[in-house]
């Protein structure tokens, strides 16, 4: 992804910062600087940025006011814990225009919601994120006595792109909270306000 999707998302109470694209995990910003800007900082992450974000920030996991993983795990390709190799492998293998397309589909699910994130799909070109998912394949590595520093998972309930029930069998039960919907969550949401809200409450 990259921030086009999103982009519907309005904010009033709080600054944004996206990261996207994990061929590289090493921040272009000091993150001790700015996290001392702010009183309040709550952490989004959503599908494998749920593992990239766990990778960047979980050194930095006291400065969060809330942390809120988003149909993702920390094993992100996993047979049971995430999204079956086999069909990331076949993924990269067809991916294509058609075969992008395809993706997004699985991600929306719904026709109304599959249009409107056609009308902002990302602006990345198919062989930069042919690269990313490729780069992906051999730098996640699943290691489930990793404390996670997400305080709440939010599980969509229809997820056919991160197994719904795979993410149910890694988060312990107790910071699940399940909803309606498909692996692509954000346009339940009018704002990041709403999203933050879902992180805080606890």
């Amino acid at each position: 992804m990259d921030e086009t999707p999103l982009s519907p998302l309005l904010s009033h109470e709080w600054d944004v910062l996206m990261f996207c694209n994990y061929v590289d995990l090493v921040p272009d910003i000091d993150l001790d600087s700015l996290f001392s800007a702010y009183r309040k900082i709550v952490l989004i992450s959503w599908s494998m940025g749920v593992w990239a974000g766990q990778r960047l920030f979980a050194a930095h996991q006291e400065k969060f006011t809330a942390s809120l993983a988003i149909n993702g795990t920390l094993c992100p390709i996993h047979d049971q814990l995430g999204i079956p190799e086999g069909v990331v492998r076949a993924t990269l293998a067809q991916f294509d225009e058609k075969g992008r397309l395809k993706f997004y589909q699985r991600m929306c699910r719904e026709r109304d919601l599959y249009r409107r994130f056609l009308a902002r799909q990302p602006r990345r070109s198919l062989a930069d994120q042919r690269r990313e998912l490729a780069h992906l394949l051999e730098a996640v590595h699943c290691d489930r006595e990793e404390q996670p520093l997400y305080d709440c998972a939010l599980v969509a309930g229809h997820d056919f792109i991160m197994p719904t029930a795979n993410q149910l069998k890694y988060w312990p039960e107790k910071k699940v909270r399940r909803v309606d919907g498909y692996h692509f969550l954000f346009y339940h949401y009018k704002s990041w306000d709403e999203l933050a809200g879902e992180a805080v409450r606890r």
